[in-house]
């Protein structure tokens, strides 16, 4: 579970729970936390001044460099004049992937009078554009030092242990991944973080660079790799394969499960299967991050709710999804952010793709003020908008299948399957199929019922229940992430 590591004169620390006040003694114990300004403490009331002051000089900038926006504000009758504040932001249209995808570079800042700043530092890519090739995603010197400050203050606010060993478990990918880079990111801005890397992912036959899974479980054993990021479905998979060679993994004190959602009960497969190779009680943290905002936005204990360490950089709003009207606190709808502090990529009102609800309560557990992404569904903070799907008639919302079949003892991988009951006859029936990889001496019989009763209690449904190897769900030699919902239907129908 979750605590705060308070460095100590003879280099061991007192752990302690996370409260305010030991957050408090956390950042005092450490100077770099200590002389940080850090505005996810401020009172809202300044929190919000600064933003509005930020976001009227962005849109100075998105007034002499934008290309999109300017041509929406035209079209939508806008001038200068009628954008002052935050409040004035719903007068904006929604932006969505499909726009931002169909021209990347018109979302690109060109400003009259550019400085060194103003270079392009660099790339990385998002969702593929509408040709098929990934979307860039620009960013500036200035951009790279924000994201710095914002991953510095990441780090105090998960909780990190000061001067430890790191490992970036993100693959080393065929195109820039903010995975991997804000990774390295972490390792260059932590205290005193040596990091080390696994190097794994798809293989490029000219330059073989890539490494292994077994070399990544072997940098983490004998480097007593201390904290660790990566994809939430590979560090499990590694997990499971270090533990049947009955590896040492006594060092391991924080992960960061990144990329998808890790509810609950892969939280606690993983933690037990840790604790089996020596670790003591370590914290799994499922932080939410996306392309957009070049960075996660960090849990400061189990299940606290997804902190902006940054409010000088974004504002989130969650709006109706037919509206765009912004939602009150608690209520589930669209997740929008706009930049306040960005010379390169700049979005205002970008709709990310998911469905979430979010909060701006002060943190019962560390005391920042900053707002919150809220758990949403079951043990998972979001939904993707473009899973929602309907069967037999009846929308559902997968996460809730996801959260379920996850939270079920004696699965060690999983895949929920939309199909036909006859694939050839797309007019028949609709049917839910669920892909399970049983743990070793399980009663399927037992696990097979379990599933079924637990989604007839969710959905109102009955699953056919297959029993497959893990490989045939996901195989991380081959894929980034594991793909836990799949549609087979046809989409003409």
């Amino acid at each position: 579970m979750s605590v705060l590591y308070i460095p100590k004169d003879d280099g061991t620390y007192e752990k302690v729970p996370v409260t305010p006040e030991n957050t408090r003694r956390y950042i005092e114990s450490i100077p770099l936390y200590r002389d940080d300004d850090d505005p996810t403490f401020w009172p809202q009331e300044k929190i919000r001044e600064m933003q509005d002051q930020m976001f009227r000089r962005q849109m100075e900038w998105v007034w002499d460099g934008h290309d999109y926006y300017k041509r929406v504000f035209k079209e939508q009758g806008i001038e200068p004049g009628d954008i002052q504040s935050l409040d004035d932001l719903e007068k904006i249209p929604l932006t969505f992937k499909k726009d931002y995808m169909a021209e990347p570079d018109a979302f690109k800042l060109k400003p009259s009078n550019p400085t060194l700043y103003d270079w392009i530092f660099e790339v990385t890519y998002t969702t593929g554009s509408t040709t098929g090739v990934p979307t860039p995603f620009w960013n500036t010197i200035h951009d790279a030092h924000g994201i710095w400050q914002m991953i510095f203050r990441g780090i105090k606010l998960g909780g990190f242990p000061p001067y430890s060993r790191g490992i970036n478990l993100f693959p080393l990918g065929p195109v820039p991944h903010i995975g991997f880079f804000r990774a390295r990111d972490i390792g260059m801005m932590g205290l005193g973080t040596l990091s080390m890397y696994g190097c794994t992912g798809m293989t490029y036959p000219e330059f073989p660079v890539h490494r292994s899974i077994d070399y990544a479980i072997d940098l983490i054993e004998k480097g007593r790799a201390e904290v660790w990021l990566g994809i939430a479905s590979f560090i499990r998979r590694l997990i499971m394969r270090a533990e049947e060679q009955g590896r040492d993994f006594s060092a391991t004190k924080h992960i960061q499960a990144l990329g998808e959602a890790c509810p609950r009960g892969m939280r606690e497969d993983m933690r037990q299967r840790l604790m089996n190779m020596g670790a003591e009680d370590p914290f799994i943290s499922n932080s939410y991050g996306f392309t957009e905002m070049q960075g996660a936005m960090p849990e400061c204990t189990d299940f606290s709710g997804c902190h902006n360490p940054a409010p000088n950089l974004y504002f989130f709003e969650v709006v109706d999804e037919q509206t765009g009207k912004r939602l009150p606190d608690g209520e589930r709808g669209l997740i929008c952010i706009t930049h306040l502090n960005r010379r390169g990529t700049v979005l205002l009102r970008y709709v990310i793709g998911d469905i979430g609800a979010m909060t701006h309560e002060t943190c019962p557990y560390c005391g920042r003020n900053s707002e919150r992404i809220i758990i949403a569904v079951g043990s998972t903070y979001a939904t993707r908008t473009t899973e929602l799907v309907k069967l037999k008639g009846t929308l559902i919302n997968p996460e809730v299948l996801r959260d379920e079949v996850a939270n079920t003892p004696g699965v060690k991988e999983y895949q929920i399957i939309f199909t036909k009951k006859d694939p050839s006859d797309p007019y028949s029936l609709d049917e839910l199929v669920v892909k399970i990889a049983p743990a070793e001496g399980v009663d399927r019989g037992r696990l097979e019922e379990d599933i079924k009763m637990k989604l007839r209690t969710a959905v109102e449904m009955t699953p056919k229940v297959e029993f497959v190897s893990m490989e045939e769900i996901y195989d991380p030699t081959v894929a980034l992430k594991a793909y836990r919902v799949i549609d087979m239907r046809p989409k003409d129908m």
